[in-house]
């Protein structure tokens, strides 16, 4: 079964299209091999191309008759709390997308917050902080105070001390990777304002939407750290599976401390078999084998191996553009390289993200993701240059 004659042309050329320019969306973290081919062969060899999966509340829930993927939903959600550092003591779910997973970050706060106090709490997010957190404090009726950011993205932490309300729950959601810049929230130096100040209670949530895929993975141990929970004391974080993992669609990962869990409280359902502590109901279990797929093949080495590589052509990048004459600026593990904005036909062709600032003027970025090459970074540079 197929769509009919004219709009199977359609499709075929905007497939044509797709295809033919899967380079040249560089402004934008995603994977342009992502490797998936494999996968879906295998879907089709076992006839499961034309069956619904899904995924229903708990992933480690043990009594459930519905078809699932929930076993390496599990499975995926450990190996990731492990690299994460949150051994054994963790709950996890895969989500439909960082804005998702930061959702989950907010609601689970909250309720954890509200265990300790009945006061409402603040929610506080930097200006360089994905959009989504600010609209979620929207959605969920939480105050919201933002916090400046210093010049290279990260979270001006002078700012938060001055902004900080101790009488009131901290719900403190930190940029690891901040969208444009790709800054890194300093958790230490936020943590030492927290114990200083004392408010009735803290919450600590991490949006990784992309680093969160690679910094574990790294071979410096300072970038590691900057994602281990046993280390910073985050309580929960929240990472894009279409980004670093190269899902190639919607897909993320939400990890948090099995004692924020608890504090949920989520609705029993009869007819589903128990507490309900997910936002959604339904979840891909597509997603769940696609990132099992991944994990499997690859292995902590292949992602460690993929994790490098993106850093240095990180670093071939900048180096690149500043021998050009470029100004072009990267902050420490990111990917992220950004640079005075070049002419408006370089920017559509290349897909590259724009932004402007006051310190720096009209600025593009480019991410370097798995795909990227030496031969396409010089020459993405000669014409940016011509």
């Amino acid at each position: 079964m197929q769509p009919d004659k004219h709009s199977m042309e359609r499709l075929d050329a905007a497939a044509k299209y797709i295809f033919n320019h899967r380079y040249n969306q560089l402004g934008y973290p995603f994977d342009q091999e992502s490797g998936m081919n494999d996968f879906y062969g295998w879907v089709e060899r076992n006839g499961l191309g034309g069956i619904t999966l899904i995924n229903v509340g708990d992933p480690y829930k043990t009594d459930w008759d519905m078809l699932n993927t929930d076993e390496f939903e599990r499975e995926s959600i450990d190996f990731l709390a492990r690299a994460y550092g949150f051994g054994a003591d963790h709950w996890g779910v895969i989500s439909n997308g960082g804005t998702d997973g930061n959702m989950y970050g907010v609601y689970f706060g909250r309720k954890a917050l509200a265990e300790v106090s009945d006061l409402p709490p603040i929610l506080y997010v930097s200006e360089e902080a994905h959009y989504s957190l600010k609209k979620i404090g929207d959605i969920q009726n939480i105050e919201t105070r933002t916090i400046r950011a210093k010049k290279m993205g990260e979270m001006d932490v002078e700012d938060f001390a001055r902004k900080l309300d101790a009488t009131r729950p901290a719900l403190v959601a930190m940029a690891i990777g901040g969208t444009f810049k790709g800054a890194i929230d300093d958790q230490r130096a936020i943590g030492e304002i927290l114990d200083n100040a004392k408010p009735v209670a803290v919450y600590r949530h991490l949006d990784a939407a992309l680093f969160g895929g690679y910094l574990p993975f790294l071979e410096d141990c300072e970038a590691r750290e900057i994602v281990d929970a046993s280390k910073m004391n985050f309580d929960s974080i929240a990472v894009s599976g279409h980004k670093f993992f190269s899902l190639n669609e919607p897909a993320g990962v939400f990890i948090c401390r099995k004692r924020v869990l608890d504090c949920v409280h989520g609705n029993p359902v009869p007819y589903l078999k128990g507490v309900i502590p997910t936002l959604s109901c339904s979840r891909s279990g597509l997603d769940a084998l696609k990132l099992f797929w991944r994990i499997k093949s690859l292995g902590a080495a292949g992602l460690g191996k993929q994790a490098n590589h993106c850093l240095k052509m990180a670093d071939l990048l900048l180096k690149g553009l500043l021998d050009k004459g470029v100004k072009a600026y990267k902050n420490p593990f990111s990917n992220t390289v950004f640079f005075d904005r070049p002419s408006e036909r370089i920017v559509k062709k290349y897909a590259l993200a724009c932004s402007e600032y006051e310190d720096f003027g009209k600025l593009s970025h480019i991410v370097t993701m798995q795909y990227f090459t030496p031969e396409l970074i010089n020459s993405v540079i000669s014409d940016i240059v011509k």
